[in-house]
């Protein structure tokens, strides 16, 4: 998805966020140039009058939902938060890394990323509620096929 940001003093400038929806990172876009930088180092942006800044990632959401965009100390929001209730039902899902061990972990943190992908969407509330409950309802039937499947090879 991308997301258009606006910085103070980048108004003569398009700055946007592309995420690829499904847990990927972020990637920031400057006229339509990617920024790129070196692992663990801030990007550096120049605004429009020529003066150097730096802007860096802040992760939210254990580091699963659009990031926002740290730009010379100011916190940019690039997207509303979702609500409390969607978390939830988001999340609901990571109760698999205490009933299946690695792999149920691995099944809940991808369905868990999957749901808040979906939540991201444009679309109806009724059409989220859908996917995401059968995003989910294909975890579970994973981890159960996995965990029969596991347990009669080790018998």
């Amino acid at each position: 998805m991308r997301y258009s940001i606006y910085p103070t003093g980048f108004a003569n400038q398009t700055l946007e966020i592309v995420t690829s929806g499904f847990g990927g990172k972020a990637r920031l876009f400057v006229n339509n140039q990617e920024v790129t930088t070196k692992k663990k180092q801030p990007m550096i942006l120049r605004r429009d009058d020529g003066q150097e800044v730096e802007a860096a990632w802040k992760r939210d959401l254990f580091g699963i939902d659009v990031p926002n965009l740290v730009v010379d100390g100011t916190i940019i929001e690039v997207t509303k938060p979702l609500p409390a209730v969607a978390k939830i039902w988001c999340f609901l899902p990571l109760i698999f890394i205490f009933i299946g061990g690695a792999i149920g972990a691995l099944i809940g943190i991808l369905t868990a990323t999957a749901n808040v992908s979906v939540f991201r969407l444009p679309t109806n509330i009724a059409v989220k509620i859908i996917l995401t409950l059968l995003i989910s309802l294909t975890g579970t039937a994973l981890l159960l096929f996995l965990a029969s499947t596991l347990s009669a090879l080790l018998q």
